[in-house]
């Protein structure tokens, strides 16, 4: 099927007509069992690429994936109807993304978790940064790989300037704005001292929130230390175990066998949830076609909770 989809990919490119429709991808969730055995189960749910409220995809692939916001919400409404499930291990691979997008996933595994009142772990692969870090705050405990790097506690925004551009180009943008900040971080006008100050003060309010939130997940730490650690750096496994900003680190399989021992199990399913089509050959497995590929745009306005080196 690689090869045809490869074939078919080719010959669309070579023929100026690059649309393929995957309508799999809008069918509804269905249960994969990954491994284990039993009827009690444990939910793996992945957090991977970048965070955000928008679909992801393009038009290369015709219809586009939900959005990972999207997803989580639909995970976690399947989820509520099966009380077989006893824990949720999160398995994160993401640098982070928006601020609201980052915030609505952790509010939705929270919720659920003290809903259905069972444990969560959350496992980071690669990367748990920013908005990442802030999503495994809903768990009642992180677990880095040793390879893992975190942290990134903090909120960006990118504002490209082309003012200089467009003048060397001898092109004017006229902006007729009703009020004096009404066009604030216009890539058409250079950023005054007020507008900066307006920028920083919501920066910093959204900032805030973030550490009130890890402070919340990681009740070890003071406010102060939190505060100290939340500049922004990124930090190895070991560096964070150190600071207190995770629990442990081990591998996804350790991770399985602490959740059923927390939950009380000597057996369980893991298992996830996937598209009609869609393979997992284990708890790694990755998508199939990743058609989000990290190339979301970040040039419309906005904040986010994101490393982005």
């Amino acid at each position: 099927m690689g090869l045809v989809l490869g074939l078919a990919l080719t010959g669309s490119l070579a023929a100026g007509c690059v649309t393929i429709n995957l309508r799999a991808a809008q069918q509804p969730l269905q249960e994969t069992r990954l491994s284990g055995e039993g009827r009690n189960k444990l939910l793996l749910v992945e957090v991977a690429g970048f965070i955000s409220g928008e679909p992801r995809g393009g038009r290369l692939l015709g219809d586009r994936e939900p959005s990972l916001v999207s997803q989580i919400a639909e995970i976690v409404r399947k989820a509520e109807t099966d009380r077989r499930i006893k824990g949720v291990i999160l398995r994160i691979n993401t640098p982070g993304g928006t601020v609201t997008g980052s915030d609505t996933i952790y509010h939705e595994l929270a919720a659920y978790r003290q809903r259905a009142g069972i444990p969560m772990i959350a496992q980071i692969l690669d990367l748990g940064t920013s908005g990442g870090y802030y999503i495994a705050q809903a768990a009642d405990r992180i677990v880095a790989q040793p390879t893992t790097v975190t942290g990134s506690i903090g909120v960006i925004m990118v504002r490209p300037t082309v003012a200089g551009l467009l003048a060397k180009l001898g092109v004017d943008a006229t902006e007729i704005t009703s009020g004096r900040y009404k066009a604030m971080g216009s890539p058409f006008s250079p950023l005054g001292d007020d507008e900066r100050a307006l920028f920083q003060a919501a920066i910093d309010e959204l900032h805030a929130r973030f550490v009130r939130t890890v402070a919340a997940g990681r009740p070890r730490l003071t406010p102060g230390r939190i505060a100290e650690l939340a500049d922004g750096r990124i930090y190895t496994a070991q560096q964070a175990l150190d600071a207190g900003l995770i629990d442990e680190i081990g591998y996804l399989d350790d991770s399985i066998a602490r959740l059923k021992e927390t939950a009380g199990l000597t057996e369980a399913s893991v298992v996830t949830y996937t598209r009609p089509g869609e393979f997992k050959g284990s708890v790694y497995a990755a998508p199939v076609v990743d058609i989000n590929l990290g190339l979301q745009s970040l040039d419309a306005p906005g904040f986010l909770y994101l490393w982005q080196p």
